[in-house]
């Protein structure tokens, strides 16, 4: 089946060996590793191995279960057995925020919630085959209510289910979220000569994420354009302060429009510079992405960034 992603066979192995204890195995885990290295991919591996009726060491690929966690051309899998909650991105009101959370409402019910089936009801629901799989995506975002409101279920999850939580690692989690988890690590992976190559200087390369890199080899165009407008952005730091301003108003229509990748080819181009370039670089960009979260002018944080930037030295 080919869910997994390379480079996590370590990962699978320790999975393989929780899944071979059956009953017995922990039912709270969590998948800890940088963004981009393939834990959700794990996630579902593994809730393909727990459901799969063939009882190998890998998940079939051809029974009923198997086929219903095979994704789609839009990456959603259809399994009844599979359910995964990450946090949201907007407001109650509709509006997009900046510091996305995992909601109370989201893991159990409550009052007046827009959300039709908390995971928790969801988790405790017979399998329609033989095993459930709730994954908290971006688990460090849960908040503090929510985390306590779970609490019960990360102790004991049914046993007929497996929540699977998906985070950098235990620190990053509330003490009271991590204590209840079993730990399986993932690590980065390495970018193939050909890769690097072709998207360098792109942080996925240094970093090991071969989401980010598939991401940015799929739109090859639209990867290019960005490296382009970042490398215009910092030459256009050393000349007229006017043109540095245009040069940062177009690479943010980029950043606040959602594009991730942006900031860190930002720092991938400060990192180019030398340590104390990087250091600067890095903290000025770092207050942008503070202010902005903490919903500040848009120009004016933008303004002063740029102005912290030109007494950076540049690559």
């Amino acid at each position: 089946m080919s869910l997994a992603p390379e480079a996590q066979e370590a990962a699978l192995a320790a999975l393989r060996a929780l899944a071979a204890r059956g009953d017995d195995a922990p039912r709270t885990l969590l998948l800890a590793g940088p963004d981009g290295v393939g834990r959700r991919a794990v996630a579902r591996w593994y809730a393909a191995l727990r459901g799969c009726r063939a009882n190998l060491d890998d998940p079939c690929g051809r029974c009923d279960a198997c086929r219903a966690m095979q994704p789609d051309l839009d990456g959603h899998v259809a399994s009844p057995d599979y359910r995964e909650v990450g946090p949201a991105t907007t407001t109650r009101d509709g509006k997009p925020t900046r510091r996305p959370l995992l909601r109370i409402d989201q893991l159990v019910p409550r009052e007046r919630s827009d959300v039709d089936d908390p995971l928790g009801p969801w988790l405790a629901r017979p399998p329609a085959f033989r095993h459930r799989v709730g994954v908290i995506v971006r688990a460090e975002t849960l908040t503090e209510e929510a985390a306590n409101a779970f609490l019960t279920v990360l102790e004991t999850p049914p046993r007929h289910a497996t929540v699977l939580l998906v985070a950098p690692g235990p620190d990053a989690l509330l003490p009271t979220v991590a204590s209840r988890c079993a730990v399986v690590r993932l690590v980065p992976a390495e970018a193939p000569p050909a890769v690097r190559e072709r998207l360098a200087p792109h942080p996925s390369l240094r970093l090991g994420r071969p989401a980010a890199w598939r991401a940015a080899l799929a739109d090859l165009e639209a990867s290019d354009a960005k490296r382009a407008a970042v490398a215009d952005f910092v030459a256009a730091l050393g000349g007229d302060l006017a043109k540095a301003f245009a040069a940062a108003d177009a690479l943010a229509e980029r950043w606040t429009a959602g594009d991730d990748e942006v900031p860190g080819l930002l720092r991938e181009a400060w990192r180019a510079a030398g340590p104390a370039a990087y250091v600067r670089g890095d903290a000025a960009t770092a207050a942008l992405e503070e202010a902005w979260g903490a919903y500040a002018h848009r120009d004016l944080a933008l303004r002063d960034w740029v102005l912290r930037l030109r007494t950076t030295p540049r690559p």
